[in-house]
């Protein structure tokens, strides 16, 4: 029932992109799979780290870290990684874009997630187009 309920909600977002998974970085990392039109508010404490992964076709193929630094939303991809990117908004909200390439070569620029900070906590959301 879970897995068709997913893949019913994934056929929603932009093709490609099935869900987005944040993991904050405590011990231990509790993770939220986020499916196109899910929001998750995370408890922010200062200093708070969220590996973030991006996944398509059913694999994780892009990722990074998004920290509050106590000034503004930092985000830092995992090395190597060349295929996802983020723009701020201001210091409380950044947006996190995912990079498809189709077997012809040419590229997609996806929205992957919309974060904001509000006051302690962190608000994720995969939107829904």
């Amino acid at each position: 029932m879970g897995l068709l309920l997913g893949l019913l909600l994934a056929g929603c977002a932009d093709p490609g992109l099935d869900r987005v998974d944040v993991t904050w970085e405590t011990d231990p990392p509790p993770r939220w799979g986020l499916f196109p039109g899910y929001r998750q508010e995370i408890p922010c404490p200062k200093g708070a780290i969220y590996r973030v992964d991006v996944f398509s076709k059913g694999k994780a193929f892009t990722g990074g870290t998004v920290s509050d630094a106590g000034y503004a939303l930092l985000f830092q991809p995992t090395a190597g990684a060349r295929d996802i990117e983020a723009e701020r908004d201001g210091r409380e909200r950044m947006a996190i874009y995912a990079i498809l390439r189709d077997e012809n070569g040419k590229s997609r620029r996806l929205l992957a997630l919309r974060i904001e900070r509000k006051a302690d906590t962190m608000v994720f959301e995969f939107p829904k187009k």
